[in-house]
């Protein structure tokens, strides 16, 4: 934690960030350098090597900061994905040497964190969003593992997205998730819905007057509704990767609340992320 008066999903510390960043980096290298360049993964544009070209963009973005250069911010959301697509495409070539550089950049980006653990939220991100130290890392985190999965389900194989990964993935997305809320949502909008997942602080999100508010819960919170769920599933639905359904079946449950029901809407009020 650091000293801005930020309460976190859950805590953690740079060393076991970099363990699980190197070990995702690991995961994610030896997959690629497999897998067929042109397979898609189900219900994606990108091909394989579309997606690895992707993440290569991603951490020259990285790179970039920790030089102290500046790169296109997308100013709303879906702005971020024709950025994306315009990198990319610069960006391809055979899997193997898209490989090579993602690998020659890891030294470079493990200084960078480093440096900025411990850094308030101040550090700028897509679609306005400010975010802080430990969020830089667990967004790589989340691009390592989530676009593995891609890849693995393009080529069918089989890619684990481990809990505790998962919720140090969902720590950052409760700090980026307010810049992600629809641009159309009603300032009359009032949904608060509140999270229970193992092994991190109860938190809620409230959306009203045409904002984003997403905290640690407080004892005078009334949600609306409140959701046990693993991490992997939290995550998976804030990215829009899965739908209530599939996440019922990866174990999301409704614990209580005055209406338990707007939990089916709670996503439709933010962009994909």
């Amino acid at each position: 934690m650091n000293d801005s008066g930020y309460i976190p999903l859950v805590d953690t510390s740079r060393d076991e960030l970099r363990e699980r960043i190197g070990q995702a980096r690991e995961r994610f290298d030896r997959l690629v350098r497999t897998a067929d360049p042109l397979a898609r993964p189900p219900g994606m544009k990108w091909t394989v090597q579309q997606v690895v070209a992707h993440v290569l963009t991603v951490a020259r973005r990285y790179q970039g900061m920790a030089h102290g250069r500046d790169y296109p911010h997308a100013a709303y959301p879906r702005e971020l994905d024709v950025i994306n697509q315009t990198e990319l495409e610069a960006a391809m070539a055979p899997i193997p040497e898209l490989a090579d550089q993602l690998r020659a950049l890891a030294a470079e980006m493990d200084s960078y964190f480093d440096a900025v653990t411990n850094e308030p939220p101040t550090i700028p991100f897509p679609a306005g969003a400010i975010i802080d130290g430990i969020t830089a890392q667990t967004n790589w985190l989340g691009e390592l593992l989530l676009h593995g999965q891609d890849v693995a389900r393009a080529v069918k194989t089989p890619w684990e997205l481990p809990e505790r990964d998962m919720l140090l993935v969902a720590r950052g997305l409760m700090q980026i998730g307010p810049a992600y809320l629809r641009a159309a949502t009603s300032p009359d909008t009032d949904v608060c819905v509140a999270y229970q997942l193992s092994g991190a602080r109860p938190y809620l999100a409230h959306i009203r007057h045409g904002t984003a508010e997403i905290r640690v819960r407080r004892p005078d919170d009334r949600p609306d509704a409140v959701l046990q769920l693993p991490a992997s599933t939290l995550t998976q639905l804030f990215y829009q990767r899965i739908g209530l359904f599939s996440a019922v079946l990866r174990g999301l449950r409704v614990r209580g609340g005055r209406r338990p029901w707007v939990a089916l809407k709670l996503m439709s009020y933010f962009e994909p992320a």
